[in-house]
């Protein structure tokens, strides 16, 4: 298995933010999960609401990517969320330009960012976030595997479900 570096947190602003701000100091392949985002976002800065200990919350730093293999992260997380996804029986859908949906509500964000220089990025961060345990999204087109299961899920080892497999699909896609 490829190695890969796991921090965990009760509270951060963002974990995109963390990694972003401190990326010189962690190896390719870190993860950053946070049981609570104070200033949790989206694509064009939209604020992420969660609750706290409801939802898996993490980002992913990737350092070295040569440009030429960016969209292979893409197809890496989306093919191995939506894996995860349906592994629960739960049938969902890309929806461009970084969502999953399960009938016309999100049930996961994915929020890529990057930083280049020349022809490799000097670090690309997979920020995602996936509702489990909320069943009260403030009246927005939302859901949750607890919504969708109708009973409450074991958040840690769905994370730690799900960091096997993104690991594991890891290595089919170069990047």
């Amino acid at each position: 298995m490829i190695p890969y570096t796991l921090l965990e947190f009760d509270t951060l602003n963002s974990t995109s933010d963390f990694l972003k701000e401190n990326h010189s100091y962690f190896p390719h392949l870190t993860m950053i999960r946070a049981n609570y985002q104070a200033k949790g976002r989206g694509q064009f800065d939209r604020l992420w609401f969660s609750n706290k200990n409801e939802n898996i919350m993490f980002s992913i730093l990737l350092k070295e990517v040569d440009i030429k293999r960016v969209g292979n992260v893409k197809l890496w997380i989306l093919e191995s969320l939506i894996t995860f996804i349906n592994s629960f029986g739960i049938n969902c859908y890309f929806k461009e330009p970084n969502d999953i949906y399960v009938d016309d509500k999100k049930l996961c964000g994915i929020l890529i960012e990057t930083q280049t220089s020349e022809v490799i990025y000097d670090y690309v961060v997979v920020g995602i976030g996936l509702n489990i345990n909320q069943e009260d999204f403030n009246g927005l087109p939302a859901t949750s595997f607890k919504n969708i299961l109708k009973s409450k899920q074991d958040l840690k080892k769905l994370f730690t479900k799900l960091v096997n497999l993104m690991i594991k699909d890891y290595e089919r896609y170069h990047i």
